[in-house]
């Protein structure tokens, strides 16, 4: 297993981010991705689902996603895009990025708005702190286009 850490994934042939810990939510689940940057695209990795109901909800996902991102984190696109279940999404023209951190009532929030699709994603623990993200995505897609709050 790899050593490489959430963050800025070294040894790699083009800049690659890694965001750990993220999930959408749909009406009957949520839905785990590992998030790989890059300046032209943002790969989605799945992680899993997991349901609503608290009679079908898994424990340890967040832990099973972290081992998937570390498993991903240097792998090339076309390795990551040979399974269905993960996605790719053009950031060449993306509009904004925006990062809300949590709070004691809400958690973290990730949102890429794309001239496509807007994507929104939520941190598992209320207390992530996004500010390294932040700042590599103003340096990497501008400053006009990132936008942190909290």
């Amino acid at each position: 297993m790899s050593d490489v850490s959430p963050g800025l994934v070294s040894e790699f042939e083009r800049p690659r981010w890694w965001e750990s810990q993220w999930y959408q939510v749909s009406p009957r689940s949520f839905r785990h991705y590992e998030l790989l940057f890059e300046p032209e695209q943002l790969l989605m990795v799945f992680a899993g689902e997991s349901y609503k109901s608290f009679l079908l909800r898994q424990d340890g996902r967040e832990r099973r996603a972290t081992e998937i991102g570390r498993e991903n984190a240097r792998t090339p696109e076309s390795q990551i895009l040979a399974d269905d279940h993960n996605d790719v999404i053009s950031l060449s023209e993306v509009h904004e990025i925006r990062v809300r951190e949590g709070s004691w009532i809400r958690k973290p929030k990730l949102t890429v708005d794309t001239a496509k699709t807007q994507l929104e994603f939520y941190h598992f623990s209320r207390t992530y702190s996004a500010d390294d993200f932040a700042e590599w995505a103003c340096n990497t897609y501008g400053e006009s286009v990132v936008r942190s709050s909290n």
